[in-house]
């Protein structure tokens, strides 16, 4: 896995990226809410650690920002907050689960875990408008039938749902769709990009991939 600590105490940020290694897992760290979010943007991961009380913007504050925005990975908190009521109010805000300080690594270790699985075992569809990506049969399901899309234009599009409202640019897009470890010099990610966006437009009459010129790609939800 791909961890992202959000934890502004050096020696416990430092201390988990470290066990996480030792367990086979990358870990990055961000030293405050605003660095996240920058990361996040840069970075795909597959379970976000966020600080409550980190500086610039806290972690509830980018727990709320990121689920606004339609991100649909696991986010747990830490916090030496212990009052219920906070707990349920980082629930309400789309964090999946909610660690007190201090802890062990062997807790955090079995949280995520367990919210990954609970993610793995609900994530057959990913779901947007009235249409959903059949994760298994590689096909998008609509109202009016199923639809084999091309295989690379079927990693595009759960790639973008993965990081709807994440701006993406060439760069990403070709590491971890294409699994390139260069940008090539042809157009191949524009055609891919413009022939996926004509059959969703053509489908729903919305258009969900937008181009946000010198930066890449953003791919937004109503």
């Amino acid at each position: 896995m791909r961890i992202l600590i959000a934890e502004d105490e050096k020696q416990i940020a430092n201390s988990l990226k470290k066990n996480f290694a030792d367990e086979g897992h990358s870990a990055e760290i961000a030293e405050n809410g605003k660095e996240a979010i920058d990361q996040i943007s840069k970075n795909s991961f597959d379970v976000l650690l966020l600080d409550w009380r980190m500086p610039e913007l806290t972690g509830l504050e980018v727990c709320k920002s990121l689920r606004k925005a339609g991100y649909n990975k696991p986010i747990i908190l830490l916090t030496a907050l212990s009052d219920v009521k906070n707990k349920v109010e980082a629930l309400n805000y789309g964090a999946d689960d909610y660690i007190t300080k201090p802890f062990s690594f062997d807790e955090v270790m079995a949280r995520i875990n367990a919210v990954v699985r609970r993610y793995e075992s609900v994530s057959t569809f990913l779901e947007f408008d009235e249409f959903k990506l059949d994760l298994i049969a590689h096909t998008l399901v609509t109202p009016h039938g199923k639809i084999k899309l091309p295989e690379k234009e079927f990693e595009l599009l759960k790639y973008f749902l993965e990081n709807s409202g994440v701006i993406l640019n060439k760069e990403r897009l070709c590491r971890d769709v294409w699994e390139l470890p260069f940008t090539p010099s042809t157009n191949l990610v524009e055609v891919t990009i413009k022939n996926l966006r004509s059959k969703l437009e053509e489908l729903t009459g919305k258009k969900f991939i937008k181009t946000i010129y010198g930066e890449g790609y953003l791919f937004i939800l109503d």
